[in-house]
């Protein structure tokens, strides 16, 4: 009996290893440098994919799955690329780029699911998945908050990276462009900030209920405004810019919703 119960306790045991080191091992999308391509940095490969994948706001994963050629190049081009010979809107059109399609080829390698959040324990999706860019290896959260975030500060980025869930800035079908990316910006943050789910006006109960995304990162939103209210106001009607400012309002924040932002 006793036997039993250490050989009982023994699989249990390495059951619980294997699952463990799933979820905390560093996952890396390796590329070998022979295969990489000689040829300037260009869009144009992910623009494609967005324009063939992305419908209202989400994308269709198993069709990209299906047939990766053109998505897996783009990544190629993205391991290749040389960022810090780049413009500054350069820079900024293609680290949100990067950051968008991380994001789609971390879920690819783990399609089908249902969220981000199942891939990996404690937001391990965003810090344990790692790919290959301009010849060195991050995470998603080292490209968000050690890159974006750091060097480029301003608070509509929020709006342009997606984080592959229905919470989230819906995709766009199209790549962001260095010679477009000012008003680019201020249409997503004007689409984000002009919906219901994500902002949400309540003058009767004088609430204001907001995406979490404005809770995550408060201290972006004091960058040229005065809070949260102030960049709210660059973005809504008069009416509704006086009521937010309003000293009796109260501001909640909506839960987030994780599930995947796929087509189905």
């Amino acid at each position: 009996m006793k036997y039993r119960i250490l050989i009982i306790s023994l699989i249990l045991l390495s059951i619980l290893s294997v699952i463990f080191q799933y979820h905390y091992r560093v996952e890396v999308d390796s590329r070998e440098s022979s295969d990489l391509p000689n040829t300037s940095f260009s869009h144009d490969l992910f623009n494609q994919v967005l324009q063939e994948h992305v419908e209202d706001g989400r994308l269709d994963y198993a069709k990209l799955k299906a047939n990766p050629e053109q998505f897996e190049k783009s990544l190629d081009q993205l391991a290749a690329a040389k960022p810090d010979e780049m413009s500054y809107n350069e820079q900024m059109a293609f680290w949100i780029n990067a950051y968008n399609v991380l994001v789609i080829k971390g879920v690819i390698d783990h399609y089908p699911i249902k969220s981000v959040k199942k891939v990996k324990l404690f937001n391990g999706f965003f810090s344990r998945l790692k790919f290959q860019v301009a010849g060195e290896t991050y995470s998603l959260d080292h490209i968000e908050h050690d890159i974006i975030r750091k060097e480029f500060v301003d608070p509509r980025i929020h709006f342009a990276l997606v984080c592959a869930s229905i919470s989230c800035p819906p995709i766009e079908n199209k790549v962001y462009l260095p010679e477009t990316i000012e008003e680019r910006l201020d249409a997503v943050t004007l689409k984000f900030v002009t919906d219901p789910e994500k902002v949400r006006l309540v003058r009767e109960k004088r609430r204001v209920y907001l995406s979490k995304i404005f809770k995550w990162y408060k201290e972006d939103f004091t960058e040229g405004y005065e809070g949260v209210a102030d960049f709210l106001s660059d973005y809504l009607s008069p009416d509704d810019t006086e009521f937010v400012l309003a000293e009796d309002v109260e501001f909640h924040y909506l839960e987030y919703d994780w599930n995947l932002n796929d087509i189905k």
